[in-house]
């Protein structure tokens, strides 16, 4: 399954304590409310990864809230579309990896190149032309 959001946590603080309640679109409409944070782990100009902790909280909020809570973990296949001017270094690659492999995933796919069909996803099909699988 494909989905579309942003990658952005919103936390709010109650008694001291720090609590994620929201991810992707949901947390971007609570922007501006009282001790809410909204956070992006994602937004750094020259790399894929800003904060390591956020990022993987916001990749597991959104795995569950698109797999649901199950006892198997889920396939991943993540998609960079931003900061691939020269290709990705190899630390970034790592950083997806482990990041998809913290927030829960059993298995990680990262391609580069041109956007998957929902049949080549669901097969695990990547083409030979257009793009790239990488490892970590």
């Amino acid at each position: 399954m494909a989905f579309d959001e942003p990658p952005v946590l919103a936390l709010q603080t109650i008694k001291g304590k720090r609590e994620a309640i929201a991810v992707g679109h949901a947390a971007a409409r609570l922007q501006g409310q009282p001790q809410v944070e909204i956070l992006n782990g994602f937004d750094h100009p020259r790399s894929l990864l800003a904060d390591f902790a956020v990022a993987e909280k916001t990749l597991q909020l959104l795995v569950r809230q698109i797999a649901g809570k199950t006892f198997l973990k889920p396939e991943v296949v993540l998609h960079p579309l931003e900061h691939l001017e020269g290709g990705l270094t190899q630390m970034e690659r790592r950083g997806l990896y482990e990041l998809c492999r913290c927030a829960g995933a059993n298995k990680v796919h990262l391609w580069i190149g041109r956007e998957l069909t929902a049949e080549e996803l669901r097969s695990r099909q990547f083409p030979s032309e257009g793009g790239s699988l990488l490892t970590p």
